[in-house]
């Protein structure tokens, strides 16, 4: 027993194996949610800044060296649109899963568990629920399976149900639990610091995206070597700045600064910047790889290239 609760018990390589599960799940099914490093056996951040900057992607080798070496790990929800529900009482949880049979896990008081979903319109925050849960969106974050609770149980090692996140609108997610609710919504409580993206450009528009410096002007037009997959012939690729578009002539593909940031950061290939192509939850590798790439915040990158 600890602190009055059966322990779950579990080996150091079990518990890894459980967090590689989750996170590679996690990865393929809900790329906008992302990890970000928790203190050994706590439930604290080890970083400022960790909705907007000091966060990875889920199946990042930096979060799972953390985890080998001992620490522990947190799912958060840059963008509000995913959250985890603390289901900490069994009317909870059953108001999370009457919403359809999502990835949940048992948390590190037995009886407790954690239940993720996807947010298909506008993005949530976090909302105290009686007994001291939450549902816990833009600025929350929670353990993930493989973490090790203060009183030593391991989460993920009793319950760790792999299933796509369910996909609800906000007003559907609150709907279930309005009967829970006990406060009001904040969008983001995280501490902060004053850091900047060194590599962000002055706009996410194709003229601050491309460097046209050493192309051949047509008009509003630019053209020279492809700066991904370069060229040949030294005039593959067109971008027009008025238009805001460009055009790889060696694949017939292109698009605009969406496709052009999917494209650069190896989300997609150049040759798969094919309209419709960006969409759903390739939409948001592409906005974390801009994260990663850009240090810009997932609202504002949201804001600037949308969801299409």
């Amino acid at each position: 027993m600890i602190n009055g609760n059966w322990e779950i018990k579990i080996s150091t390589q079990g518990r890894v194996d459980i967090a590689k599960q989750a996170m590679a799940y996690l990865h393929e099914y809900a790329p906008r949610i992302r990890a970000i490093r928790i203190k050994a056996r706590e439930k604290v951040p080890l970083e400022l800044d960790w909705t907007s900057r000091n966060n990875y992607p889920v199946n990042s080798e930096v979060v799972l060296k953390h985890v080998q070496k001992g620490g522990n790990y947190g799912i958060a929800h840059p963008s509000g649109l995913s959250c985890a529900i603390d289901g900490d009482t069994p009317k909870i949880r059953a108001a999370a899963l009457s919403l359809g049979d999502t990835m949940e896990w048992n948390t590190g008081t037995p009886g407790h568990y954690c239940e993720v979903f996807l947010i298909k319109d506008a993005p949530i925050g976090n909302i105290p629920l009686v007994d001291g849960a939450y549902i816990r969106g833009k600025g929350g974050q929670n353990l993930g399976p493989g973490s090790i609770h203060p009183n030593g149980n391991v989460y993920g090692a009793e319950l760790l149900h792999l299933v796509p996140p369910v996909m609800v609108t906000k007003a559907e997610l609150l709907e279930v639990f309005r009967s829970f609710i006990v406060g009001t919504e904040k969008l983001d409580n995280a501490p902060k610091s004053t850091h900047k993206g060194q590599n962000a450009p002055a706009s996410l528009l194709m003229k601050d995206l491309v460097d046209v410096a050493s192309f051949k002007q047509i008009g509003s037009a630019y053209q020279g070597s492809h700066p991904v997959h370069g060229s040949e012939t030294g005039s593959n690729f067109r971008v027009d700045l008025d238009q805001n578009v460009w055009h790889c002539f060696r694949h017939g593909t292109g698009g605009g600064p969406l496709q052009w940031i999917a494209v650069s950061t190896g989300v997609i290939s150049c040759e798969e910047s094919v309209p419709g192509k960006v969409k759903g939850d390739l939409f948001w590798e592409v906005i974390a790889a801009a994260h990663n790439q850009y240090g810009l915040s997932y609202e504002a990158l949201v804001k600037a290239l949308g969801g299409n």
